[in-house]
């Protein structure tokens, strides 16, 4: 009877030996795994910290493409995360593509497709003027843009802060003189130009033949809206034409001061500027500020 006492108490000492070996060397696996995810962090940290070589010398902070890239970008499009986001979603077929031809009157033709994009906003910016717009239900968008520059680049910003950049030459651009106005909601700009006994407002651009002297950019139902108007004409300059923009004072603008963008493009060169207009208190509701002289610095006037 002692005997098997002293057995099973030998039996049991193993087994609680055996049990406490087999609860360490788990603990040292945990402790292990826990140790390589946080070197991969910390590695992950310090990737993003180092420059990488497509930065900011291809995408100045500002999203301004005013100024050529250092480095050629081809004809080719390809999409570059902003500020080392995440990789694409759900891989390959969630990455966007952008076409860009040459269109007759120094126009653009740009088709995007983005099929993990659908019916979102996304921003247009080229050479300074910048609008935004919205892709269809099947995340595909087409427009035509005017050509500001021979060399042209364009940038379309999308959800999730990726960006597709491409570049397209356009020969004729040189042969074109164009006025952009770009501004931001809560502004309310509309460009009107005179040409003799004609006053010309903004319309959409068609693929139908010459496009119009003043076009329209932007939908105006997206979220945080951005719109431009460009006056355009053949020859080395705007000619004669009268070039005003009406900024109308609304309850949302009133008391506030509002940024407009102006890029003046003429013989391959262009000139960009932002002015930041003071608009007048509440209360003036309904009236409309009168922007002159905007080739190339607009000039507030009095109240019309």
């Amino acid at each position: 009877m002692l005997w098997g006492k002293k057995i099973l108490r030998i039996t049991a000492a193993v087994a609680v030996a055996a049990l406490a070996a087999h609860t360490a060397e788990s603990q040292k696996g945990r402790g292990t795994t826990q140790s390589l995810v946080l070197t991969a962090t910390e590695r992950f940290a310090a990737d993003r910290a180092a420059p990488t070589g497509i930065g900011a010398d291809a995408v100045p902070p500002s999203a301004s493409l005013g100024a050529p890239a250092q480095t050629p970008l081809g004809t080719l499009i390809g999409i570059t995360p902003v500020a080392a986001s995440a990789p694409a979603i759900a891989g390959d077929k969630c990455r966007p593509a952008m076409q860009l031809q040459a269109a007759p009157g120094a126009m653009i033709l740009l088709s995007l497709s983005a099929p993990c994009n659908r019916s979102e906003r996304i921003v247009l910016r080229h050479s300074g003027m910048a609008f935004a717009t919205r892709t269809d239900a099947g995340g595909s968008a087409r427009m035509l843009i005017p050509a500001l520059k021979s060399d042209a680049l364009v940038a379309v910003y999308l959800a999730e802060s990726r960006l597709v950049l491409g570049k397209v030459t356009v020969p004729d651009a040189v042969s074109y003189a164009r006025l952009a106005v770009t501004w931001e909601w809560p502004a309310e700009v509309e460009l009107r130009a005179t040409e003799g006994n004609r006053v010309l407002v903004a319309t959409t651009a068609s693929s139908a033949g010459e496009p119009p002297r003043m076009m329209s950019f932007g939908s105006p139902d997206v979220q945080s809206p951005v719109m431009a108007h460009v006056y355009s004409v053949p020859g080395r300059d705007l000619g004669d034409v009268s070039l005003l923009a009406e900024l109308r004072i609304t309850p949302a603008s009133c008391g506030r001061t509002l940024r407009l963008g102006t890029v003046y493009a003429a013989n391959g060169l262009t000139t960009t500027q932002e002015r930041d207009v003071a608009v007048p208190l509440c209360g003036t509701a309904g009236d409309i500020l009168l922007l002159k002289n905007l080739s190339p610095a607009p000039k507030l006037a009095t109240p019309k």
